[in-house]
């Protein structure tokens, strides 16, 4: 976590659900960040800098409101394990800080756990709306906005 960033300023959304399919198929969808803009619905695009592994270069294109239409996140990938984990974050340098967690884990031969969470600077929704709002209610919306995005991850994943 970069050093201007403190706690009281990070917005952390946790959740989990369980997908009707193989580890592998779950996780190569799961945790390309291209695939996103399917089940993620404020994401216009995400661009891959080359391969899926560690150290690849993120570029999401993101609806955050009216104001902020098409704002774009540079992440990196820092922690890439095949069919288990891939964790993006923005560098130092990045206006607002973001990590995004990825993990799976096989619970049958069928049957796929995800992992999902996000932590995010508070002050990207105030760059966004023009204005701040309380944590808690930040904190609610991303939380409603995450499982939302799971179950459309499921539907995606099991139809497919």
């Amino acid at each position: 976590m970069t050093s201007k960033m403190t706690n009281k300023k990070l917005i952390k959304t946790t959740g989990s659900i369980l997908i009707n399919k193989k580890v592998e198929s779950v996780f190569d969808f799961f945790a390309n960040p291209s695939n996103d803009n399917l089940w993620r619905t404020e994401i216009n695009k995400s661009t891959l800098g080359g391969a899926l592994q560690l150290g690849v270069t993120i570029s999401e294109y993101a609806y955050l409101s009216k104001k902020v239409p098409d704002n774009l996140t540079e992440l990196k990938c820092v922690l890439f394990e095949k069919n288990k984990l891939a964790i993006f974050e923005t560098p130092e340098t990045a206006q607002f800080y973001m990590k995004s967690q990825r993990q799976v884990k096989a619970i049958s031969d069928n049957t796929t756990e995800i992992v999902y969470t996000l932590d995010f600077d508070i002050d990207l929704v105030k760059y966004a709306l023009g204005f701040a709002l309380p944590k808690i209610i930040v904190s609610l919306k991303a939380d409603s906005d995450l499982k939302k995005y799971l179950r459309l991850l499921k539907t995606k994943l099991e139809n497919d």
